[in-house]
């Protein structure tokens, strides 16, 4: 195991900057949308498809991770995921035409599925006996990042380019190489050589097989949840003028608080253990948005919005940590790619799915939100138990 003695809290920094970094892209395309339609002459169904596709690729790479990972080692996968998504949004800055970005797009997406894993791997060489809160800072940093980048991607329209205004992006992903390279050893987190065919028997692996099916639900609900609510609260409670922006507001600091959620989720991990740590999180998400659904109030679905973004999103930092667990160590970037991949395949059909339902009113969302968070629940609760010998091994 590496050692991180007087340099612990710089390795943390390191190794939450490039989910940061890649926070800061995922929370902010929303707010360039319009931008890009008016600048490549496409509609919101074109501009949707390839936001959904964005989110395809994601999932590519955070599969591939595993096995480059397994080759190269976890550091090598991380700067390599960096640059490929940096230099991707550099040239984008440049004024490319739509062929070229769709090209470029595509490989930011690929490149930061290879930082996603991959980092839950090397913090967990960091803080060995606290996995819980290790994986907690990582997703801890992508949910702040949602609070930074729309704002200054927002403050930045309003004097240059959309493309130019994401030019910080890619700046801050080549300190996020800068620092990663002076802190982080070439070998943390890199485990031996994994079998052939894990793959297979990863997915023969019961445990591994739902904690699969519970990110493909969880994750579903959640972005679900991010795409559609927002509209669901404007259109049901006929909002309009400052109130608006208020909504908005309150939105916005539910995925605030929902970085504090992850890290109490992890810190809960390390006290009283991952199953019932899901299961905790899960009945108080689905419990939250069917109040949100069913409210007649607006102060009420509002204040129900803020409490369900706090449990929502402890579903990905609690799998990642029990696929690690649940798995000998040579098969760790494996079984995490693994899960993390079917959670975002979730994330690709939710939200879709939802709008061939409906979209924005109530039904839809009960269908694609609370249920599947309702189904992760049972999930967890029904088939999934804590490895004790492992949760600090």
């Amino acid at each position: 195991m590496e050692s991180f003695v007087g340099n612990r809290y710089a390795a943390l920094l390191a190794v939450s900057l490039p989910t940061f970094v890649y926070g800061l892209f995922r929370f902010s395309i929303g707010i360039v949308v319009p931008q890009i339609e008016n600048a490549y002459n496409i509609n919101d169904s074109v501009m949707g498809a390839i936001v959904s596709i964005s989110v395809g690729i994601v999932g590519v790479g955070v599969f591939a991770s595993g096995g480059i990972a397994g080759r190269y080692g976890n550091r090598t996968t991380i700067i390599l995921g960096l640059l490929l998504f940096s230099s991707s949004l550099a040239l984008v800055a440049t004024g490319v035409n739509l062929v070229a970005f769709l090209a470029l797009f595509t490989m930011a997406s690929f490149g930061s599925g290879l930082i996603i894993p991959t980092s839950y791997a090397v913090v967990a060489s960091i803080l060995p006996e606290r996995r819980g809160i290790g994986a907690g800072l990582i997703s801890s940093a992508y949910n702040l990042a949602g609070l930074i980048g729309p704002a200054i991607v927002g403050y930045l329209l309003l004097y240059y380019e959309w493309s130019t205004s994401l030019l910080f992006i890619p700046v801050g992903g080549v300190i996020a190489v800068m620092v990663y390279l002076a802190v982080i050893p070439s070998t943390a987190g890199n485990a031996p050589p994994a079998p052939k065919g894990q793959f297979r028997s990863l997915l023969a692996n019961r445990t591994i097989l739902f904690l699969a099916i519970g990110g493909f639900l969880a994750d579903a609900a959640f972005v679900t949840y991010l795409s559609w609510t927002p509209k669901f609260l404007l259109t049901s409670f006929d909002v309009s003028g400052s109130t608006t922006a208020l909504v908005d507001l309150l939105f916005g600091v539910g995925i605030g608080l929902g970085g504090l959620g992850i890290f109490v989720a992890g810190f809960l991990f390390d006290r009283i253990g991952g199953r019932t740590s899901a299961v905790l999180g899960g009945a108080a998400a689905t419990g939250a948005t069917l109040g949100v659904y069913l409210s007649s109030s607006l102060l009420v679905a509002v204040v129900l919005v803020v409490v369900a973004s706090f449990f929502l999103n402890w579903f990905w930092s609690l799998l990642t940590v029990m696929s690690q667990t649940s798995v000998p160590k040579e098969s760790r970037s494996a079984s995490t790619s693994l899960v993390q991949t079917a959670a975002l395949l979730g994330a690709f059909v939710g939200p879709g799915l939802a709008g061939i339902l409906g979209g924005a009113q109530t039904v839809p969302l009960l269908l694609a939100v609370v249920a599947p968070n309702a189904l992760y629940t049972l999930v967890m609760a029904s088939f999934y138990r804590d490895r004790s010998s492992e949760a600090h091994g």
